[in-house]
């Protein structure tokens, strides 16, 4: 233990003797030294080894991307005249069948409208001068009356 206190102090006395005492030292006038490449040159590089390709080139980029987004337009475009297509096929069905579903509708309107009268006749047989199926307004036109069942109304 001893021994090592020994060694530190002498190590630190060391230390300051090769201090310097002052703390800048003034400049020389010789000219700096510069390292030089050796003779020769150095040797020569292996750039395609050292930075191997890293993808394809920017150009590549550009185009593949402006394809991709042509043919993603063409198929929107595509999509969208199926899409009206099939829109036209529905529309000239719904054509086709208006007539036929009014004539089912018609004549489901003149079957309550039938039984309506015949109710209103019952009800009020015992009124003078009622007539039956007259419109209640005072005018000539045609207004499809409500066509309900009247004991649906009365529950």
């Amino acid at each position: 233990k001893e021994r090592k206190k020994e060694r530190k102090k002498e190590r630190k006395k060391e230390r300051k003797k090769h201090k310097p005492e002052i703390m800048s030292v003034r400049p020389n006038n010789l000219p700096p030294i510069q390292e030089m490449p050796p003779l020769g040159g150095y040797a020569t590089l292996d750039v395609a080894r050292i930075f191997p390709k890293r993808g394809p080139k920017g150009w590549q980029l550009w185009t593949g991307s402006s394809l991709l987004i042509a043919y993603g337009f063409y198929q929107v475009g595509q999509t969208n005249l199926e899409r009206n297509r099939q829109r036209y096929l529905e529309r000239q069905t719904r054509y086709a069948l208006a007539p036929v579903l009014q004539a089912e509708a018609d004549r489901v309107y003149l079957e309550k409208e039938l039984l309506n009268l015949k109710k209103e006749a019952e009800i009020m047989k015992n009124v003078d001068g009622w007539q039956v199926g007259k419109s209640p307004y005072n005018n000539n036109r045609f207004m499809p009356r409500a066509v309900d069942n009247f004991d649906t109304q009365c529950k």
